[in-house]
């Protein structure tokens, strides 16, 4: 008799901050116009549904000022988007994902992150950004 495998699970937490790592390595790899506004939309994306999640769950990280400057700097479409500002967005992504994991090492999480949505088919052909922002609103609206 074959055991089925345990499915992958993550906490809010844990996909929150792997999108945001997600996010993060998305804006640097950028290499060309097209793949960077989608990257910056895809960040602004993320810090809206953080934010209404942060909101809600009454998260202390990331403050509501932070979360406004991102949400303003991303909402931009790359116009007048200067390097050192976007330098400041994936800094702050990659630093509010480690106050998120409380310094625990990322890798395993985003390892698991990917795991859990590849053993969920790659829901249509979602890339695994957008799937985890998905996540989180889904974990976000279990927990009422």
């Amino acid at each position: 008799m074959e055991s089925a495998p345990i499915p992958v699970r993550l906490t809010l937490t844990e996909s929150t901050a792997a999108a945001l790592a997600e996010a993060a390595d998305d804006l640097c790899a950028a290499s060309d116009t097209d793949h960077f506004l989608a990257a910056l939309d895809g960040n602004h994306r993320l810090w809206l549904t953080l934010t209404r999640i942060a909101t809600a769950k009454s998260w202390q990280n990331p403050n509501r000022h932070l979360a406004d400057f991102v949400v303003s700097a991303s909402r931009t479409a790359g116009r007048g988007l200067s390097d050192e500002r976007l330098e400041t967005l994936v800094e702050i992504n990659r630093e509010v994902c480690q106050r998120l994991t409380s310094g625990r090492s990322l890798t395993p999480i985003r390892q698991r992150a990917k795991l859990a949505w590849q053993e969920r088919g790659r829901p249509y052909g979602v890339p695994l950004e957008r799937w985890l922002i998905a996540e989180m609103e889904r974990q976000a609206k279990a927990a009422h």
